[in-house]
């Protein structure tokens, strides 16, 4: 048995422990004591692929039993030691895991830098199979934040590498899977049906619990394609197959999914209370099983609609929200927390009041320096301390803007607009500096959102605009549950950014001089970029156009004297700078975030234009 020539842990026994637990599912250890050996693998020492591996094998066991966040340090681990130790291969696996546990635990803009990262490098060295597990985990993480248009185009990119590599060639069967479910969402039911029946096509035999579990999914999609074109004859067939197939794997995962589709194919089919009581029992399943649940509560509330019974459906939509709401603030608090650890040097396994202690350390640092250095330095320290306090907490921000916003540059813009209108105003360096990453995270809330909602093209019906406006006080909880020092303005503006002049606002209904100074001048900010460019709901407004709505709003919606300060800035602004967007989203370049993204994005338009054309040949032979 091998060991590691820093820590002395055996490789080998640590690796008979982690194929043991990949084996039977569980293991009698606990898991920081395996996390800490496989961790203490990565000293330098022989044996480096096989170190590697069992560390591979190790996130993918965190990973597979639940416990993503352990996965992705490990995983993390291992990709710093494959790049330490020159094995190109196996750290573009540890990228794809990395981003697989990353995308998992809610960190979209980990996963997405991570997965930039093992494109780069799968790329350079022609690894096509690799390259193909990329693209479609990158697809999976966009389709699970409401991106629906960009993940298809990574699955397109999946399908266009199958044609060179036997490995992606693999994976062709759940692109389209992935696609028709995208689809779905997309309410492009031909072309779902299309990517379906094509997935079917090449899917491979079920032999084991993953591709019985697999087929189960396909069937269940099916079924829900099939209801959206009222063909609800063939999605009780479909239904009924899904659960065939989910009594061979025996799996409560597969099951639930089975019966998702029965209780929607019987709702549809005219046996409505057959079909919502199968999914309320669904439902009490995957609570107590904590499996799915989310899903089972869309279905519950589609049933319940058709049924026209709408009170109940709003009830099961609001525990939707909840949920949704706490698993939202935990994986915020749980990456931000991270964050600070990795910045301030304390244990990763240590209270939230443990890395409090070490940030007030340093607060009593900076307080006894500003006795013998020029007080501007110490400022311009507490300032860049702060600005790396809510690093983590900015890219989630702008992750949860990504869905109405898809250059992510929208937080930046609005937080350097707003800093601008401060100086305009007479406020002190120190307030402008504040305002400008304090408004970056003023739509944070959108996190706790349903996608349902958040990209819904249409206007609101009034359940849903409460279920919107709820964002606000979201954010506002998230940021004070933090614990970042000096966080209180962000918290004050994610509250209050949508409060109006007359008090007709939300969610306080407070007015005049009553809302938070930084939130008035975060509003005009916010509602001159939000106009000014392209949603899911509408088309951009001429600047002309938005700078009369504004004056127009001017006593009712927006602070009377900060119109007249924000109309004559934009103007001069306007004047200075060619490109205005260009000058306000130049922190946005910056980011590691919006770079992985911008180059992702950069070698998808291909595949998107080729979906886009599939996409109108599809509607033609429809018509």
């Amino acid at each position: 048995m091998s060991a590691t020539k820093e820590s002395g842990v055996p490789l080998g026994s640590v690796k008979e422990l982690v194929d043991r637990a990949l084996r039977i599912g569980s293991i009698d250890v606990d898991s920081r004591e395996l996390e800490a050996a496989v961790l203490a693998l990565a000293a330098i020492g022989d044996e480096h692929e096989l170190r590697v591996r069992t560390m591979l094998d190790a996130a993918r066991y965190f990973y597979i039993s639940g416990r993503p966040k352990i996965g992705a340090r490990v995983a993390e681990r291992a990709k710093s030691f494959g790049i330490e130790t020159a094995q190109p291969g196996l750290t573009i696996a540890a990228c794809v895991l990395m981003g697989v546990c990353s995308a998992d635990t809610g960190d979209l803009p980990k996963a997405m830098e991570v997965y930039a990262e093992g494109l780069n490098l799968a790329q350079r060295f022609g690894d096509r199979g690799q390259e193909a597990k990329l693209w479609q985990n990158t697809g999976v993480a966009l389709m699970y934040s409401g991106l629906f248009r960009e993940a298809i185009a990574c699955f397109q990119k999946v399908l266009a590498l199958g044609s060179e590599d036997l490995t992606a060639a693999s994976l062709a069967s759940l692109a389209y899977q992935n696609i028709a479910l995208c689809s779905l969402n997309l309410d492009e039911i031909s072309l779902g049906i299309d990517a379906i029946q094509k997935a079917l096509a090449v899917a491979a035999p079920s032999k084991d619990a993953y591709s019985v579990h697999y087929r189960v999914l396909l069937e269940n999609f099916y079924t829900r394609l099939l209801i959206e074109i009222s063909d609800f004859d063939g999605a009780m067939a479909h239904a009924r197959t899904a659960r065939e197939f989910a009594n061979q794997s025996k799996s409560p995962r597969s099951d639930i999914q089975a019966s998702v589709a029965e209780g929607l194919a019987e709702a549809f089919s005219g046996h409505l209370d057959v079909g919502i009581s199968r999914l309320t029992v669904t439902l009490d399943r995957a609570k107590s099983l904590n499996l799915a649940s989310r899903e089972v509560l869309v279905a519950l509330v589609k049933a319940l609609e058709f049924a026209g019974r709408h009170d109940e459906a709003l009830q099961y939509l609001q525990e939707m929200l909840s949920q949704q709401r706490k698993t939202a603030e935990a994986n915020v608090l749980h990456h931000v927390h991270q964050h600070l650890v990795q910045l301030h040097g304390a244990d990763a396994n240590s209270p939230l009041e443990d890395v409090k202690q070490v940030m007030r350390r340093m607060e009593i640092r900076a307080e006894v320096l500003e006795g013998r250095v020029a007080k501007v330095e110490v400022i311009r320290q507490r300032q860049e301390l702060f600005k790396a306090r809510v690093e983590a907490m900015e890219r989630l921000a702008v992750a949860a803007e990504l869905r109405d916003d898809s250059t992510g540059e929208h937080s930046y813009r609005v937080g350097r607009m707003a800093c601008l209108l401060a100086k305009e105003a007479g406020c002190d360096d120190e307030t402008i500096f504040m305002i400008d990453i304090a408004a970056r995270l003023h739509d944070i809330g959108k996190i706790g959102i349903p996608d349902g909602i958040l990209l819904k093209p249409s206007g609101f019906n009034p359940s849903e605009r409460l279920v919107m406006e709820m964002h606000a006080e979201i954010g506002a909880d998230v940021l004070a549950r933090s614990e970042i020092p000096h966080i209180k303005m962000a918290e004050e503006i994610a509250r209050h950014h949508h409060e109006r002049w007359d008090g007709k606002g939300y969610p306080a209904k407070i007015g005049g001089e009553e809302i938070p100074f930084a939130a008035r001048i975060t509003a005009l900010a916010d509602v001159y970029d939000a106009l000014t460019h392209k949603r899911p709901y509408k088309e951009a407004w001429t600047v002309e156009a938005t700078l009369n709505e504004i004056l127009a709003s001017r006593g009712s919606h927006f602070d009377p004297k900060l119109t007249d300060l924000f109309l004559a800035l934009v103007s001069r602004l306007r004047r200075e700078h060619r490109d205005l967007d260009h000058h306000l989203g130049e922190a946005a370049r910056a980011s590691p975030f919006i770079q992985a993204r911008g180059k992702i994005w950069e070698t998808l338009k291909l595949a998107k234009d080729e979906y886009q054309q599939q996409f109108q040949r599809t509607m033609d032979l429809q018509r």
